[in-house]
């Protein structure tokens, strides 16, 4: 059986380090790129000590010579891309009065126009071999989220960009699913109050916050032959609109 290739962007942190290392350990060949050198360092030897070996590389996915250098790296490494992942994503808060314009360009330049820079580079090698799927990390602040317009706008945008890229390619059995983590503890969240974790595991059907290897263990899932049906979908891991127990007041475990 031929090794398969899994392609990464913000795979070297948080949830993308995570899925880096899921898919590595389903026997894929991955690439996984972002654009801090020491969380690289980071991931290569997180893979190492689990004996995985990743490719690790460093680029932008708001810069389009980036994207085409590493795309072309991935394919002149292992000849094929089967599975990408657009994951990296960076996060400001702000209303719109708060929002500057540069601070809106750099996150949809980064959350959204680097999935359309990364998937337009990636499709082309799933089309010749007619097979492929493309897994988008969304965010339920797509749904609207108070205080973060710029990056609740270019998340949601991400659902609509899954829907159509499914549609226009299914003949193409090129899948595309969105997968929408709840409260996750990354980077972005870490240092959130010690009362808001508690509240959230509270709320949580698994009576725990998300982990990075939630999402990840949801993506290897939907790599996989087993989800060869599911395209155009949209999964939520952790979301208060399917994986939470209520919006009101934590649990009382007192008796």
């Amino acid at each position: 059986m031929e090794t398969r290739v899994a392609l990464v962007t913000g795979g070297t942190y948080g949830i993308g380090r995570a899925i880096t290392l899921a898919l590595a350990r389903e026997n894929f060949a991955v690439v996984a790129f972002g654009n801090q050198p020491a969380q690289g360092q980071e991931t290569s030897r997180l893979a190492r000590e689990e004996g995985l070996e990743p490719t690790i590389l460093d680029g932008d996915v708001s810069a389009r010579s980036d994207v085409e250098r590493i795309v072309a790296e991935a394919a002149r490494l292992y000849g094929r891309i089967d599975v990408l992942c657009n994951n990296a994503a960076i996060r400001i808060e702000g209303n719109l009065l708060e929002t500057e314009e540069q601070t809106w360009d750099r996150i949809m330049a980064v959350n959204l126009k680097g999935v359309y820079l990364v998937t337009r580079a990636v499709l082309p090698h799933m089309i010749c071999r007619q097979a492929g799927v493309v897994i988008t990390t969304g965010s339920t602040s797509g749904y609207g989220s108070k205080n973060l317009i710029a990056y609740a706008t270019a998340k949601g945008a991400l659902a609509a960009f899954t829907m159509s890229l499914a549609l226009d390619h299914a003949k193409d059995h090129v899948r595309a699913v969105l997968v929408v983590p709840g409260f996750t503890l990354t980077g972005m969240t870490e240092h959130s109050a010690p009362e808001r974790l508690a509240a959230m595991a509270e709320r949580s059907v698994a009576g725990r916050v998300g982990l990075p290897k939630d999402i990840a263990n949801a993506v290897a899932f939907l790599a996989s032959e087993k989800a060869a049906t599911i395209s155009g979908a949209i999964l939520e891991v952790g979301g208060m609109h399917g994986q939470m127990t209520g919006l009101g007041p934590p649990r009382s475990t007192k008796s």
